[in-house]
């Protein structure tokens, strides 16, 4: 992008509406690169087409859905969705919410599942080392203290279990420090910010297993892993062991109303 193209589109596009149709037709004529480098040194919101929006979205699931442990279909493994609004990115995943509809909170989700769990990122219903993955997909830079949410998923991650993030880059987005909302953006997150809280703070408990792999500026993508050896799910002894007939031969059968003892 040359200087007169930087000095046009600075004189031309209003960045407090950068979805008008206008300026999405003036920006189509340059690269992804030409656009992100002039949202970068101008301190604006870089601009992707429609198409281009919906190919970065497949990236970040694609990316997020990484968390996974290797070598087993989803179906067969137990993963949680958080903060994930209308962003169902697979059947398999089970999706956790601060809300199921609007109550009128000003901006906390633009759509919402109702088929989600209610709890709070920081405090999630589930029991110790019972989760195979957890993903969360522009979430983790609306909450205060990430760390705390993060060690707090490790509680109910299994060894071996994954955290597959999205977050925003903020230079290309917006600095929280100006953000006034109170469901917005509460940190500045960016790539070099994550690997240092990850040194910082989190490199006890997970391997940082990828980073920053998204081919487009506006967001990255986290997975982290949690040490140990992964064991996937089977039926408990327990659960299945004898049948009715079984039981009832052997005097094990719960008894019942019709001349059970």
């Amino acid at each position: 992008m040359t200087e007169e193209d930087e000095q046009y589109l600075r004189e031309k596009l209003n960045f407090s509406f950068m979805a008008d149709a206008e300026n999405i037709r003036i920006m189509s004529q340059f690269t992804p690169e030409s656009r992100e480098a002039f949202a970068l040194k101008t301190n604006s919101f870089v601009l992707y087409p429609p198409a281009e929006a919906i190919a970065i979205m497949k990236q970040e699931e694609e990316a997020a859905l990484r968390a996974a442990p290797t070598g087993y279909p989803l179906m067969m493994l137990n993963g949680i969705n958080v903060g994930c609004g209308d962003r169902r990115i697979s059947e398999h995943l089970t999706p956790v919410d601060i809300m199921r509809e609007d109550k009128g909170s000003s901006g906390a989700h633009h759509a919402f599942l109702k088929d989600a769990i209610l709890a709070n990122p920081e405090d999630l219903p589930f029991k110790q080392a019972s989760l195979d993955y957890i993903v969360a997909l522009h979430m983790l830079e609306h909450v205060s203290n990430p760390v705390e949410v993060l060690l707090h998923w490790e509680t109910v991650l299994k060894p071996g279990g994954g955290i597959g993030l999205i977050l925003p880059d903020y230079r290309y987005t917006w600095n929280a420090s100006g953000d006034n909302s109170q469901f917005g953006h509460k940190w500045n997150s960016c790539a070099a910010v994550f690997v240092r809280l990850f040194e910082q703070s989190l490199s006890d408990c997970f391997e940082l297993e990828q980073i920053d792999t998204l081919p487009r500026k506006i967001s990255f993508d986290v997975v982290l892993r949690k040490k140990g050896n992964f064991v996937p799910f089977s039926i408990s002894n327990a659960t299945s062991m004898k049948s009715g007939a079984e039981l009832a031969a052997s005097g094990e059968m719960v008894s019942g109303l019709n001349g059970g003892h």
